[in-house]
């Protein structure tokens, strides 16, 4: 799949130590890693000498100009925050990515509710406090509501197991379409 994305220019958001940021790096784009962590940060750059990292908090306004990345790539790392917050992060992205930019990744799916529901706080529909932890479980229509306003290419449910335990989550692949431009 990767072969078939012009390499260019990519934003790991929400990076954590960089697994994804070493494949993308590999693979010939160029890569901008981001997390909250510090600590992560600096174990990515020991494991990748060469990543440019950027420590942001992705509740706030990206750092980043406006059409500057070719793929935004979010892995399980933008399902923490409330509605408000999330339609920013949405709006945010939209306004990073270049026209026809991809934005790619995976988020909690409502279908695990089913395994949590026992021990989290509902604070908002689909949003919970877990512990010490916040977290979004999207559904369909909750998806469709905070990245409507991208081309949907790939949306698929997947149900695994994760060190022992079940995993439901959302794969996907939108792209900022040229039909929108004039929307945002």
């Amino acid at each position: 799949m990767i072969d078939m994305i012009p390499k260019g220019k990519v934003l790991d958001l929400g990076c954590g130590i960089g697994q994804f940021t070493k494949y993308w790096m590999e693979n010939g784009f160029h890569v901008v890693s981001a997390d909250i962590s510090a600590v992560a940060l600096d174990e990515l750059r020991r494991r990748v000498s060469n990543a440019r990292t950027v420590e942001l908090d992705m509740s706030k306004l990206l750092p980043f100009e406006d059409n500057s990345f070719d793929v935004v790539f979010a892995n399980l790392s933008i399902h923490y925050f409330d509605c408000n917050t999330t339609m920013q992060l949405s709006d945010e992205i939209w306004r990073i990515l270049k026209s026809g930019g991809l934005f790619m990744g995976s988020v909690n799916s409502s279908a695990a509710y089913e395994f949590i529901k026992d021990r989290v706080i509902p604070l908002e529909e689909n949003y919970y406090l877990s512990g010490e932890r916040r977290v979004r479980l999207f559904d369909r229509p909750q998806f469709d509501y905070f990245f409507g306003q991208f081309t949907m290419l790939l949306l698929e449910e997947i149900h695994t197991v994760r060190f022992h335990n079940p995993r439901d989550h959302w794969e996907f692949i939108l792209r900022k379409g040229i039909e929108h431009e004039g929307n945002m």
